[in-house]
């Protein structure tokens, strides 16, 4: 009897032992395969290929005589201000409407004042208006990596959304009315 109790400690030893499992560290990095990583990086690739050629054909459907910015956004200044060119680190208002480059009107008239060169919500319309005079109107053309990107705005934002912007640019004390062009 003895020797079965000590039998069955042992075997229930043995089995609990073996089936223990570390715990997983959290905020440990997931190592990928090279593979993964790549099919990743080509995908990538894919999408931005494809909103370039979205953006260009929008552009050229239009007329339009944009300036590329070195990251993809385009500028289409209509209407020079008479101020001075934005510097970084200027204090700015932005009236603007929002719509996705299919021509679906998202928002009419948003508001927003910010420091230039200090990357707000939408980047691209930062780097945009860095190229602009005060009382300047402009088109700006937002790849959606540099728009909301993959998560929308979670309103009326979709994801992944190429985004027209129609955008009025003043000092924070002059904002004037604002109408769009179409």
């Amino acid at each position: 009897m003895r020797r079965a109790t000590l039998l069955t400690l042992l075997l229930g030893t043995v089995l609990l032992t073996s089936c223990h499992n570390d715990p997983p560290i959290v905020g440990a990095p997931i190592s990928q395969s090279d593979d993964y990583k790549e099919n990743m990086i080509n995908a990538n690739r894919t999408i931005a290929q494809s909103e370039e050629t979205s953006i260009s054909e929008y552009v050229a459907r239009r007329g339009w005589e944009v300036q590329k910015l070195s990251n993809g956004v385009r500028v289409w200044e209509y209407a020079s201000g008479a101020g001075q060119k934005v510097d970084y680190e200027d204090s700015v208002t932005v009236v603007y409407s929002v719509e996705a480059i299919n021509g679906t009107l998202i928002y009419t008239q948003e508001e927003e004042t910010f420091v230039a060169g200090r990357k707000p919500q939408m980047v691209g319309l930062d780097d945009a208006v860095l190229t602009l005079h005060y009382g300047s109107r402009a088109k700006v053309i937002l790849p959606s990596h540099l728009a909301y990107g993959i998560a929308g705005d979670g309103d009326r934002i979709p994801s992944s959304a190429i985004l027209v912007l129609d955008v009025s640019v003043s000092k924070p004390e002059q904002i004037t009315n604002y109408k769009s062009i179409q």
